[in-house]
């Protein structure tokens, strides 16, 4: 018989869409939040946003393989009830040392929940089904990310509390909803290990034949898209009148992108080789990073940017499922972890060393560094999935 995407997928993917859009709610205005309540510095509010990040990538060594410990339902129980205690203290925080202990709890928060959740995704879905599912889980958060802000400023978040307490009141919900509707006895595979053998766990998979290639790859191309949010924001403010206008519909235009053509893409990568999805999603992003060198009309840069955002939409599902192909299934959670170190290093080193090269080089060196990354990107998932030994059987 053909399987078939179980129903609990697909609430579950909902629910991360839902759960998206309350947080988007509030998060992006924290930093505006934060200055009215506390009176603190740009430079100060960026620090301790900066911190959130920070204690992300440290807490992914340990609580991301937390829930091949304990399980993945009892994780995202306990991620959901921190993300409530995180979101109403901000509501009520007034001293700056309360907004930076907030933050260091709600990094170490998606250091456990993001793992779990798509640890938890790979084990209720059908291994051919997976990048479609990946694919439309990226989509629903992106719908959530993309409404949440316009409903937070409507409402009047970065000045309020309430806003806060409205965020924190739909992971309750969410909360309650894993608790109904998950059996416990889903996606239970604890092993046991101790922090030790999960760090071993996480070395294992970086000498993986394929994985440590991709995670390389993902890395570069990492780099390349740190560049949108902070210094291609930077260089439009810099360069064009209403710089902060224009870099708002460069990214609204990503926002469209992603859901316009999400399920679309998605389903076209199912019953293609992997290789396919990273080699394209890398030539997309190394072409628009050498278009972005010649763009000067506003149209351009929000032109350049949607197509840059189809090699997003290729990769984000495609690396998601390699991991869900390769990872053991009781370390599943421990290698979406590493994953989530990856990004998270590449975010830490992009912003500033491609904010180097656009003060010494210009636009012409920043995207001309990142499309030749993005070269260098594509050859090693070229080297990942190459045609011998454990990349031909993922090849084919």
């Amino acid at each position: 018989m053909r399987q078939r995407i179980p129903g609990i997928v697909w609430l579950l993917i909902a629910g991360d869409g839902f759960a998206s859009a309350f947080r988007f709610l509030v998060m992006p205005f924290l930093a505006l939040y934060m200055h009215a309540v506390t009176g603190a510095t740009p430079a100060v509010v960026g620090l301790v946003i900066g911190l959130g990040a920070a204690s992300n990538l440290i807490a992914s060594f340990l609580l991301g393989p937390l829930s091949d410990r304990i399980g993945r339902k009892p994780s995202l129980i306990w991620a959901t009830a921190l993300q409530v205690a995180t979101l109403a203290g901000f509501a009520v925080a007034h001293a700056l040392v309360s907004f930076a202990v907030l933050q260091v709890i709600s990094g170490m928060v998606w250091a456990l929940q993001g793992p779990a959740y798509m640890a938890l995704l790979t084990d209720l879905t059908p291994e051919r089904y997976r990048t479609r599912v990946f694919g439309f889980n990226y989509w629903a958060a992106n719908i959530g990310a993309a409404v949440g802000p316009l409903a937070g400023a409507m409402i009047g978040a970065g000045h309020a509390a309430m806003p806060f307490l409205l965020a924190a009141a739909s992971q309750v919900v969410l909360a309650v909803a894993l608790i109904l509707y998950i059996p416990s006895e889903v996606g239970e595979r604890p092993t046991g290990a101790s922090g030790r053998e999960s760090l071993r766990y996480m070395a294992q998979g970086l000498r993986h034949q394929v994985l440590l290639w991709v995670f390389l790859g993902t890395f570069l191309t990492s780099l390349a898209y740190s560049q949108i949010e902070t210094n291609l924001a930077q260089y439009l403010g810099m360069h064009y009148p209403n710089g902060a206008q224009l870099f708002a519909y460069v990214i609204a235009a990503n926002a469209i992108t992603v859901v316009l053509l999400q399920p679309f893409l998605s389903r076209w990568q199912e019953d293609r080789p992997m290789v396919l999805g990273f080699a394209v999603g890398a030539i997309v992003y190394a072409i628009a990073n050498a278009l972005f060198i010649f763009a000067v009309a506003p149209w351009a840069w929000v032109g350049i940017n949607a197509f840059f955002t189809i090699g997003e939409v290729l990769l984000a599902p495609v690396g998601q499922a390699v991991i869900a192909r390769y990872a053991p299934a009781d370390q599943r959670a421990t290698y979406f972890a590493l994953q989530n170190v990856v990004f998270g290093l590449a975010f830490a080193i992009g912003p500033s060393l491609g904010g180097l090269i656009l003060s010494a080089a210009g636009k012409v060196g920043l995207f001309g560094s990142m499309a030749l990354v993005n070269v260098l990107a594509l050859l090693t998932f070229l080297v990942a999935f190459r045609p011998s030994g454990t990349g031909r059987a993922q090849a084919i």
